[in-house]
């Protein structure tokens, strides 16, 4: 798959440069990762509705978030298209609004969990006192997108390098406290065999949910559990905290919660 060259009446109003802690690894991942758009990036995105994907990139149809509602007029079908060889992606609006624009990022790599991202942004047919403005509202839209993204970027990474550690250690049975104690303070997070774990009571019976989406170690920390369903804030992934289903994703489930036991008194999580 290659990239389309930018139109002759395309121009360039203006960049948005960002130094993270993530590796390129990471990055490209995430730039390929088209379904975390409407669930991260909520605010910006309503709506994306896959056409094609594969290593080259991804094309879909996105329908913008509005303050004012949907409207199906807003949507456009973007193209991403990655070029591993010069480290760079290409996001061109194929069709829609702002048809002909086109966002140049390219990465730049100091370490191994060090790079430097510069996105540059072309619009076609603008008027030449438009295009700070227009170049501002890129720029700030950019740096809301990255902020998320490198939270989420971070966050995997942590995860992962958590994950690798937990494999080491062989799970040992945690006290976690007193019955009285717990009950007070549910729901209730804790450590155990190297990952966070969520400790709840239904039906006067003790139960444990991990707090890492399976699907790519998202955290569920912040995300409260509604009738017994938690859901991804990365990808909308939604699980059932007693079973470990996952209700739109048959073969995604949560991992295997330890048992939790009482003994004389006090509340036991044990393989």
């Amino acid at each position: 798959m290659t990239s389309k060259p930018i139109s002759v009446q395309s121009q360039w109003v203006g960049s948005y440069r960002r130094r993270m802690a993530v590796s390129l690894e990471r990055m490209y991942e995430n730039a390929l990762d088209w379904a975390h758009l409407p669930h991260l990036h909520s605010d910006a995105f309503a709506e994306i509705d896959l056409i094609d994907a594969g290593p080259w990139g991804w094309r879909a149809t996105l329908t913008p978030a509005l303050a004012n509602g949907r409207s199906e007029t807003n949507s456009y079908t973007l193209q991403l298209t990655l070029d591993r060889a010069h480290r760079r992606w290409i996001s061109s609006t194929l069709d829609g609004p702002n048809v002909g624009s086109e966002i140049w990022t390219h990465v730049f790599e100091f370490g191994e969990r060090d790079i430097e991202i510069q996105a540059d942004f072309f619009v076609p047919l603008i008027q030449e006192d438009h295009k700070d403005r227009v170049g501002h509202a890129y720029r700030k839209l950019y740096k809301q997108l990255y902020d998320e993204d490198e939270g989420m970027m971070l966050g995997r990474q942590a995860a992962l390098d958590a994950q690798t550690l937990a494999r080491q250690a062989d799970p040992v049975a945690v006290d976690l406290g007193s019955v009285a104690e717990i009950a007070q303070r549910l729901p209730h997070d804790f450590d155990w065999a190297g990952r966070p774990w969520r400790l709840g009571m239904e039906d006067d019976r003790w139960y444990a949910y991990t707090l890492l989406c399976p699907h790519m170690l998202g955290s569920l920390k912040h995300a409260a559990a509604v009738e017994n369903v938690v859901t991804c804030p990365w990808h909308g992934y939604q699980f059932d905290v007693r079973s470990g289903e996952c209700l739109n994703q048959p073969s995604c489930r949560l991992a295997d919660p330890p048992s939790i036991e009482v003994i004389d008194g006090r509340v036991i999580a044990q393989g």
